[in-house]
């Protein structure tokens, strides 16, 4: 039984992306979808901390160089081997055709974040994201564990470290602390 707001699984059947690309069109327009692993995945809505962390990224990595970077939220990423998830928040290379030719991939990412709060497993997820192995960091903000998890290609079965209180982290000069995140403040005593 899926746990409510959790993603859910559509098939037991396992898709590659040019499958997950067919048959799109005939999915539920209302619903989010993603491809990992071979696995579509119905996704629920935000709810309000996740939201509010998505938006506290994206804003504040609106201070990266646009001529260098273009922040995306909740849009395609192209992984490998058959892999179309919408992260969070993804920090890709910036395009002159604003990558209306083609979604972007691995190597076009330069910093991927998830947010979880009732997502399925969150460390298989982010495994996926790193297998790539041509995305150099991601993010995952753990909202019901109050802490920051990095993970890199080379650390492919877990997080390289976990932040939690003060600890800072930083991407291109945009520097964060944990507390200083909306869904992880410390809580009032």
């Amino acid at each position: 039984m899926a746990t409510i707001g959790a993603p859910i699984a559509i098939s037991e059947r396992r898709f590659n992306r040019a499958d997950y690309y067919e048959i799109a069109p005939f999915l539920d327009p209302s619903r989010r979808y993603e491809l990992l692993n071979g696995t579509i995945y119905a996704l629920s809505p935000a709810k309000p901390p996740h939201a509010g962390t998505v938006t506290f990224f994206v804003a504040r990595l609106h201070a990266l160089d646009p001529g260098t970077y273009f922040v995306r939220a909740r849009d395609v990423l192209e992984i490998e081997p058959d892999g179309s998830p919408e992260p969070d928040v993804a920090v890709i290379a910036t395009r002159e055709d604003y990558y209306s030719t083609r979604h972007p991939n691995g190597s076009d990412a330069a910093l991927v974040i998830e947010v979880g709060d009732t997502e399925r497993n969150a460390q298989e997820k982010m495994r996926d994201y790193m297998r790539d192995g041509r995305i150099p960091v991601a993010w995952r903000i753990d909202i019901p564990g109050r802490c920051v998890e990095l993970w890199t290609p080379t650390d492919t079965e877990g997080p390289r470290a976990i932040l939690r209180g003060e600890d800072r982290f930083e991407f291109d000069g945009v520097v964060f602390t944990v507390n200083e995140i909306p869904a992880l403040k410390p809580l009032p005593s």
